[in-house]
């Protein structure tokens, strides 16, 4: 019988033991290297391979993740970017229609004063109507810009959310595969030590 082992390691193991001992380690050290596929050195084998190639895979996986939440987080911008685009627009046309409004309600005003010089009680009559559609559009104006601030504040509040939860899920993923690991570690310390 002749196994290809270092003489001094073995001589180091057989160290102190009879030579029905010594007989029993070379039996077993044989049955270990040439024993069948489904045997315990070949299933720990196995095993310890597939476990540092899912640890060798890990960065490559983080890697893969940040990626992706940077592109998410990219398309999130973008599409935020072209929301509050949209919504200065809107808002910008809907400021000229009010200036136009405002410009129409001026001339007519001018027009209606000029035409009822003769006539002051009808002119009182409709300066002060103008007055009120000039303080209508004005507070009109005013709620616009709020709810145009409003709405900025609550899609920065959003836009902040967005960013804080992305941030949560790559963290307790990360964890996630630590302990993922680290249960197989500890599984196999367990199982090669019984």
């Amino acid at each position: 019988m002749s196994m290809d082992l270092d003489k001094d390691d073995l001589a180091a193991l057989c160290a102190g033991l009879t030579t029905d001992e010594v007989d029993r380690v070379h039996r077993l050290l044989h049955e270990w290297n040439v024993g069948p596929d489904s045997s315990f050195p070949v299933q720990l084998s196995l095993l310890t391979r597939a476990q540092w190639r899912i640890a060798a895979n890990l960065p490559r996986l983080m890697n893969d993740s940040r990626k992706l939440i940077e592109l998410h987080l990219a398309e999130y911008r973008r599409q935020s970017q072209a929301m509050a685009d949209d919504f200065a627009g809107t808002v910008d046309g809907q400021n000229k229609e009010f200036k136009k409004t405002v410009e129409i309600h001026i001339q007519a005003t001018r027009q209606a004063a000029e035409q009822i010089q003769m006539q002051l009680a009808d002119a009182q009559a409709v300066a002060k109507r103008v007055k009120d559609l000039m303080e209508s559009a004005a507070s009109e104006w005013e709620n616009i810009k709020a709810s145009t601030t409003a709405q900025c504040e609550r899609l920065e509040l959003v836009s902040n959310d967005l960013q804080d939860r992305f941030a949560w899920r790559v963290m307790l993923r990360s964890v996630a595969w630590f302990f993922l690991a680290l249960g197989y570690g500890i599984c196999i310390g367990h199982y090669w030590i019984h």
